[in-house]
């Protein structure tokens, strides 16, 4: 198959469907699980504003209170990827109901915690259930909606997240003030038990539905599975590796950017209170811009050119370090919110068009585990380490045996000099923020990469759907 011919197999779009005739039965169930993805967001921001009074409570020391936020990613990179096994072999409505109620369970199990060890356990199985319900609902809404819209879909579950950002700080301010903190967990858990009800009630549809292929190959796909063969192929695809890779750089860059952009705010002259409100801002603003953009783009550009679903987000991550340099150097609040807002929207841009390649790129039978893989490995080699490691330089870079060597004076020429900040040690935030920069480059430069391969890899797919599957 050539180059050429693949390209144009790839981008005939599957379905006449314009994006508002889709089925009533899809908008049902995106909103489902936009309001499942919104508690489990609302239940994250909830304990990062409750942290204090929680770690008084239960008697943690700082290394205890810095675990429950690990706990929580390593739960969701395990959990997803087990879970998304699971759901392209069982039902996926049963699934979903299943860990949803297991997320809604761990939350309130978070406000009846009473020492260290049962609320790291709440958190590590609410993180597993929550990456599972996201898991789950990406492979449903990949089949309920017609693959030129399917960016869109993707796009308005993961909105849920600034939301549910909003709907956590609510809760912190009303529910935990009036009423404490263990209050505040039961409200956003106890709603998930009638959802995870409701999810029994979706439609389970053939997996491939909306691609251009027999519904009777989709059947047989659908009732054989994958085979061990199906799943090398998938790790071997240039296009699934590099889509992965890019949004796992992203998020790498954005959770380094949420942890430390108050204190670099800080350090330009504002007020502590005042710093965390406009960091907030900002990236809530950053998520819902960079969502929506990217969602449309995706459905805007795929039918026509399937290589730009690489390139216009690798030009944007490369947009985003020149932002990222920009704010480095800003000489005041204003400037560093004006080069840090399009950085971070940047960042969330690849998202539903990342998720848009890897359904593009995968058999619909195994898109759980694709998506759970991208799930873990954004946990796993993003946003576990970066707060950690920029906050490490920011202090190693701020010692004075380390300004005495070589690499001290080169911070020295290009600006990466310590400040102190009231009722703190010296820090040295200009070179913990370069540290930052080689992720967004990397991602840009991974999804540069994939430019050639995408538009065979998607005709592969489609290809292998509407053939006889192979019997075992």
């Amino acid at each position: 198959m050539s180059q050429t011919s693949g390209e144009n197999l790839a981008d005939v779009p599957p379905s006449p469907l314009p994006l508002p005739a889709v089925a009533w039965r899809a908008w049902g169930v995106l909103g489902l699980v936009f309001a499942m993805h919104a508690l489990d967001a609302a239940d994250v921001w909830l304990m990062g504003a409750v942290l204090e009074p929680v770690r008084s409570e239960l008697g943690l020391d700082e290394l205890e209170a810095g675990w429950l936020s690990t706990a929580l990613l390593l739960g969701a990179a395990i959990g997803g990827p087990i879970i998304g096994y699971l759901s392209d072999r069982l039902r996926r409505p049963r699934v979903l109901a299943l860990a949803f109620a297991g997320w809604s369970l761990a939350a309130v199990a978070t406000g009846l915690a009473r020492s260290s060890d049962q609320i790291q356990a709440a958190r590590t199985a609410a993180g597993a259930g929550g990456a599972a319900t996201t898991v789950i609902a990406l492979t449903l809404l990949a089949d309920l909606f017609p693959r030129r819209a399917r960016g869109r879909a993707f796009s308005v579950l993961f909105l849920a997240v600034p939301v549910g950002a909003v709907l956590g700080r609510l809760l912190a301010a009303e529910v935990a003030t009036a009423a404490g903190w263990q209050a505040a967990f039961l409200a956003v858990g106890a709603p998930g038990i009638p959802l995870a009800l409701f999810a029994l009630l979706i439609p389970d549809p053939v997996r491939g539905t909306g691609e251009p292929a027999p519904a009777s190959r989709l059947i047989l796909h659908d009732r054989q599975g994958p085979s061990p063969s199906d799943y090398v192929d998938l790790m071997v695809n240039s296009s699934f590796n590099y889509a992965i890779f890019g949004m796992t750089a992203a998020s790498f860059a954005i959770a380094g950017l949420a942890y430390w952009s108050p204190p670099w705010l800080m350090a330009c002259g504002l007020a502590a209170s005042r710093a965390e409100q406009v960091a907030g801002l900002i990236l809530l603003s950053a998520a819902i811009a960079g969502l929506t953009a990217g969602g449309l783009v995706a459905d805007g550009i795929a039918p026509a050119r399937s290589r730009r679903l690489f390139l216009v987000p690798a030009l944007a991550m490369f947009a985003a370090a020149a932002g990222l340099l920009a704010t480095a150097y800003g000489p005041n609040p204003v400037a560093v919110e004006v080069g840090l807002l399009p950085a971070e929207a940047a960042m969330f841009f690849v998202v539903p068009i990342g998720f848009t390649i890897l359904a593009g790129v995968t058999m619909p039978n195994m898109r759980g585990v694709a998506f759970g893989a991208a799930i873990s490995a954004g946990h796993l080699l993003g946003d576990l380490w970066s707060p950690t490691l920029m906050g490490w330089v920011i202090d190693t870079c701020a010692r004075d045996d380390t300004l005495a060597t070589g690499l001290g004076r080169v911070l020295a020429v290009i600006g990466a000099v310590p400040v102190a900040r009231p009722g703190h040690d010296p820090e040295n935030l200009v070179a913990g923020w370069l540290a930052l920069l080689p992720a967004p480059l990397l991602a840009g430069a991974v999804l540069l990469a994939g430019v050639r391969h995408l538009p065979r890899e998607l005709a592969l797919m489609i290809a292998k759907l509407r053939a006889t599957p192979a019997s075992r």
